[in-house]
């Protein structure tokens, strides 16, 4: 065999190797690798067969490849690790044999996610779980100026984000646009994230690069529970944004005209 036709040999079994992982098919990824297959191959994207494997939750063929000199925290051309894709894909077996062997819980992306940014998305309490176990940085930013706090206040699942609030050290940190958490948390359909930050001391007159504080937030979305729950706080109804609007005058605008009544009535 010419030294081309084995390096075709070896390109063919590599790209074997990753559908194998993909599918799980952990005898046939040992075939693979008995046979010639490079455990270090990747792709023109950067994916090896342990990332593959990792998206695909195959827990099997992850303690194969591993034991026969994966390196658990090698990413793609995206800095994506088979941890990120594990919890990209809701893979809490293979995160938390992946966490168990070795892989960094706060590794980063090209644009900055982390595995714990992406659980907090997909509202998946036990990978957040498991990544806090392990230390994952709680209140770093990525390219969006977010972390998984904002994410969780956004999103406002409750377990989830009292979880990771129990871990918050500046209640009242700017983040893009000047927002603060309890801005984020302001619009959401429920109002408890609102409340647990107002609790701990949220300052509810604060104001963003709009002027906006989050009562007026809360009142353009229509989110009646945070508003009350920020009057109660003492939240500055009477306050303008830049462009000269109260709380009341963009609850109004908005179409929330009960809201705008109540606000405009203080």
């Amino acid at each position: 065999m010419t030294a081309v036709a084995a390096a075709d040999n070896v390109r063919t079994l590599n790209f074997e190797l990753f559908d194998a992982a993909r599918q799980g098919d952990v005898e046939r990824v040992r075939e693979l690798l008995d046979g010639g297959a490079l455990i270090s191959a990747r792709n023109r994207f950067g994916n090896s067969a342990l990332i593959y494997a990792a998206r695909g939750g195959h827990v099997e063929v992850l303690g194969l490849l591993v034991a026969r000199g994966a390196d658990v925290n090698r990413p793609n051309v995206n800095r994506e690790s088979a941890l990120f894709g594990a919890v990209k894909n809701n893979r809490v077996r293979a995160t938390r044999w992946l966490l168990d062997n070795g892989a960094r819980a706060g590794d980063a992306t090209l644009t900055r996610l982390t595995p714990l940014m992406t659980a907090t998305f997909h509202d998946n309490r036990d990978l957040v779980e498991l990544l806090l176990a392990r230390d994952a940085p709680v209140d770093v930013v990525d390219d969006t100026g977010k972390s998984a706090l904002v994410y969780a206040a956004a999103r406002c699942q409750p377990e989830i984000f009292d979880l990771l609030a129990a871990r918050l050290e500046e209640v009242d940190r700017r983040y893009s646009n000047g927002l603060t958490l309890l801005m984020w948390a302001a619009p959401a359909k429920r109002s408890h994230c609102a409340a647990r930050l107002l609790q701990a001391g949220a300052d509810p007159d604060l104001q963003d690069n709009r002027g906006r504080n989050a009562l007026m937030i809360a009142a353009e979305a229509g989110a009646t529970e945070a508003v009350k729950a920020l009057l109660s706080h003492r939240a500055d109804s009477a306050a303008v944004d830049n462009e000269g609007q109260t709380a009341a005058a963009l609850a109004g605008a908005a179409g929330h005209a009960e809201l705008s009544k109540l606000l405009g009535a203080r």
